[in-house]
């Protein structure tokens, strides 16, 4: 069939009526429409045929329905139905032609009812177990709702999704794969799918399963390659948008799954670029800390790893994955394998120690980890957290793992004694922010309740220096207010017990300037984290009873000394805040501070007022008489 010129309009017109009115030539409408969607492949031919008017779009929904509603008559005969197959397909092969990247057919076959029709031949038994309809069928619907959204919209009400779910459990021929995927990938960027994805009960599970299916024939099989990857987006993408998705894959068989996706994707080699030359010198060693470069395959691995620990963040997976021996018994292979260091082993480490991290969210889980896994705590403390040349993200995740083991007191004295002090304390300076917020909550974790003495002993001899160099060089809010807690918590241990004698003496023996990061928190901070500002005001009550540290105290109430302390490290604006001095601060929390959301810092004040009257006795610091001019009145 050759293509009609424009003065052949409406003969074209009148043939295409008649192939819609005509239900008896079924062989002959389906090689005209064959001859059509052949010449469709050509952009300005497709063009053409919707641009000026003609019947074609109408035509092809016309035959479609009508062929689809003979399908459905059981009384048919077998070669009636080989025929309306025929028709089918070609039918279906001219819409998708036609529609690729051609919105005008688009509307045209949306404004007719073409567009639900497919939905519903993608449901018909033969859509499933016939080759070449698949094909037809599923390219129609890629190419006729490709970016368009209305097109989708109209599939996905037809009940386009289950049909997608379904084929991709069957034995399709491998090019098909491709095109399912993508189809399913475009529908899964419309709002509405959310809603179907989410009623599908083995909406996940059929992906992984086609996942896991893929990934046995994708050594030898580009296609079946390039169909994993547009799934993997497919199931990241509804994972991260869903939380009935991520329930639904909470077993330990999906996870489980999930890691063996995760590690294909770590073990493919990564592809040689075009320009390589191998005269080109080798880059550098990575330095430490720092991300290991991400080839394609680990972009794809970066995702599956989100998925991972979306799926173990739910609180169903609390129930439903800590307690199996198969998930538990694979993430403990992972994080003790004899590979650490290679990009692989650090991969596959990371997302085990973020997927221990979510499941680690109660105290029984963490103290159980410990109690019958001190093996695998052990490698997180000396292999994954230590710092070396180790993929950032896996150091990042076991830190946040071994935070969350600190959390119940009954972990920390096992954990201190393994070595997590000084492993923490290693990374108190880093420059990965993360980590260095993991470690120095890992070291105040430690310290609070009641620590062994050698375990306050190793936290001032190792940590408490660089936590101290911390607050006073960082910008990072958040490190700056973290490691004041981690000080304010070692000098309350240190001077509060009598069994941390030595760790008592070695801080009065040394330059520790103990008082200056508290009051600067008070100062700087107070308004914003009031919790914070109460435990700086009871180390500063607690540091006021003794000697060595007193005088301190004392020497910022005078305003020219403690006023720059209130000023931002990032900027240079003088604020109200800063014409204050501490002393100031502390008059106004003892008379305005009952009145706010936290009364206790009032009777705080006052109470670090009234140690400070009694410890200043003996004391010829110029602060003294700010002490008994501006605070001590206000006590009465």
């Amino acid at each position: 069939m050759v293509l009609p010129t424009r003065s052949a309009d409406e003969s074209t017109d009148r043939v295409l009526e008649g192939l819609v009115l005509d239900t008896t030539c079924v062989v002959a409408t389906a090689k005209t429409f064959k001859a059509l969607a052949d010449q469709c492949q050509d952009l300005s031919t497709r063009t053409r045929l919707t641009q000026h008017p003609s019947n074609l779009p109408r035509a092809l929904c016309a035959v479609l329905q009508r062929t689809l509603n003979d399908l459905r008559q059981l009384s048919s005969s077998e070669s009636s139905r080989a025929d309306d197959i025929f028709l089918l397909i070609q039918t279906l092969r001219c819409m998708g032609n036609l529609s690729a990247d051609n919105n005008d057919a688009r509307a045209q076959l949306l404004e007719h009812g073409g567009v639900a029709s497919i939905g519903s031949v993608l449901g018909i038994a033969e859509a499933q177990s016939e080759p070449l309809l698949t094909r037809a069928a599923f390219g129609a619907a890629l190419n006729v709702a490709l970016d368009h959204a209305e097109c989708s919209k109209a599939l996905l009400a037809a009940g386009a999704l289950h049909p997608h779910l379904q084929v991709l459990g069957t034995g399709v021929p491998s090019d098909v794969w491709p095109i399912v995927c993508m189809s399913l990938d475009n529908l899964c960027e419309h709002d509405d799918a959310a809603a179907q994805f989410e009623g599908h009960s083995d909406y996940a599970a059929s992906v992984v399963r086609t996942l896991s299916l893929l990934s046995r024939r994708a050594d030898g099989d580009q296609l079946a390659r390039g169909a994993m990857r547009t799934l993997v987006w497919v199931l990241c993408e509804t994972v991260e948008k869903s939380a009935p998705v991520r329930r639904q894959l909470c077993s330990p068989s999906a996870v489980l799954a999930i890691f063996d996706l995760l590690d294909f994707y770590l073990s493919l080699p990564e592809p040689k670029e075009e320009d390589d030359d191998d005269s080109t010198p080798a880059p550098a060693p990575a330095l430490p800390n720092r991300p290991i470069r991400q080839s394609a395959a680990n972009r794809y691995a970066d995702a599956v790893t989100q998925a991972i620990v979306g799926v173990s963040g739910e609180d169903e997976a609390l129930a439903a994955l800590f307690p199996s021996q198969p998930l538990t018994s694979r993430l403990v292979s992972i994080l003790t394998s004899n590979e650490a260091g290679s990009p692989r082993a650090d991969a596959m480490a990371a997302a085990a120690a973020l997927c221990l991290g979510n499941l680690a969210r109660t105290d029984d889980h963490c103290t159980r980890l410990v109690a019958e896994h001190s093996a695998v705590v052990t490698t997180l403390i000396h292999e994954w957290l230590i710092p070396r040349s180790v993929n950032v993200r896996t150091r990042h995740a076991a830190s946040g793992l071994l935070k969350n083991l600190c959390l119940p007191p009954a972990n920390r004295p096992s954990l201190a004694a393994m070595g997590l002090v000084a492993a923490a304390a290693a990374s108190v300076k880093s420059a990965v922010v993360p980590i260095q917020a993991n470690c120095i909550g890992i070291l105040r974790h430690l310290a609070n309740g009641s620590p062994e003495p050698d375990t306050v002993l190793e936290m001032v001899n190792v940590a408490l220096a660089d936590a101290l160099s911390v607050v006073k060089e960082t910008d990072v809010d958040a490190i700056r207010c973290e490691a004041t807690r981690l000080i304010a918590t070692i000098a309350k241990r240190v001077y509060l017990t009598e069994g941390n004698r030595v760790a008592r003496d070695v801080i009065d023996n040394s330059e520790f300037d103990l008082v200056t990061p508290l009051v600067r928190l008070v100062m700087l901070d107070g308004v914003r984290h009031p919790l914070l500002r109460q435990e700086s005001l009871v180390a500063l009550t607690v540091l006021a009873t003794q000697p060595r540290h007193v005088g301190g105290i004392l020497r910022l109430l005078v305003k020219e000394n403690s006023a720059p302390l209130a000023k931002p490290p990032t900027t240079d604006a003088i604020t109200e805040v800063e014409q204050n001095g501490f002393a100031e601060v502390l008059a106004n929390l003892i008379t305005n501070g009952a009145d706010t959301p936290f009364p206790q810092a009032a009777l705080q004040a006052k109470s670090l007022v009234t140690q400070l009257a009694t410890s200043s006795a003996t004391e010829s610091d110029e602060g003294v008489s700010v002490l008994r001019t501006m605070l001590i009145p206000l006590l009465s």
